[in-house]
C-alpha cells in the first residue's frame, strides 16, 4: 500500500502541527478567508479568498471541509486532494475529524489518518503556555472528549504527551522513512 496523503487529527494543542512538521513532507495548501499576515504568500501559505467565495465553493462541492475559527473560514479543496492523490508525491495536512473522514472515504487506499492523543490537562496547559486567553482555552477544551472519541476512525494513534515526546518523534520518523522509500 502506498499512501499519498497523511492526515493528522486530534484535539487543540495535542501536537498535530508539530508532528506534521516532524514528518517533513510538503503540506497541503489549504484555504482561508482571513487576511494574509506579513510575509505570507497566496498559494504557498494558504489560498486566500473571501468568506463568500469559500461558502460558495463549499455549497458547490468544491471543498471537502470548511471550519470557522475566530471569525474566519479554513478549509480544504477537493481538487487539491485529487491533485495529491494523482501526483504520487506524499503530502500531509491537519484536519478536523469530519474532513479527515470524508477524505478517507473518498480515497481509502491512499490516505493514512494519524490521530494525535494527549490528556485534557496537558492540552489545557499547552494552550495556556501559548498565551491563549482563558475563555478561548475553555472554548477549545469543550470539544475535547468528542475529539478524542473521533480518533477511533484513525489508522494510527500517536500518544503525544510530554513524557512520550521521544516515542512520538520516533514513530513519525519511522513513518517518514517508510513513505519516502
Amino acid at each position: 500500500m502506498s499512501f499519498s496523503l497523511i492526515v493528522f487529527q486530534g484535539p487543540s494543542a495535542s501536537g498535530k502541527s508539530t508532528l506534521q512538521s516532524l514528518l517533513g513532507l510538503p503540506r497541503v495548501v489549504t484555504w482561508t478567508s482571513r487576511r494574509p499576515r506579513p510575509g505570507e504568500v497566496n498559494g504557498r501559505d494558504y489560498h486566500f479568498a473571501s468568506r463568500e467565495r469559500l461558502e460558495e465553493m463549499f455549497r458547490s462541492g468544491l471543498m471537502i471541509e470548511i471550519n470557522e475559527y475566530k471569525g474566519n473560514y479554513y478549509g480544504t479543496s477537493l481538487q487539491s486532494i485529487r491533485d495529491i492523490i494523482e501526483g504520487g508525491m506524499p503530502m500531509s495536512t491537519v484536519m478536523e475529524a469530519q474532513g479527515a473522514a470524508a477524505i478517507k472515504s473518498m480515497f481509502p487506499e491512499q490516505t493514512l489518518l494519524v490521530g494525535v492523543s494527549v490528556s485534557k490537562e496537558e492540552c489545557g496547559r499547552r494552550l495556556m503556555e501559548r498565551g491563549t486567553a482563558a475563555e478561548e482555552v475553555e472554548r477549545r477544551m469543550a470539544d475535547f472528549e468528542r475529539e478524542i472519541e473521533e480518533l477511533s476512525q484513525c489508522d494510527l494513534i500517536i500518544r503525544n504527551s510530554d513524557e512520550h515526546l521521544e516515542k512520538a518523534s520516533s514513530i513519525v520518523e519511522l513513518l517518514r522513512k517508510g513513505l519516502l522509500n
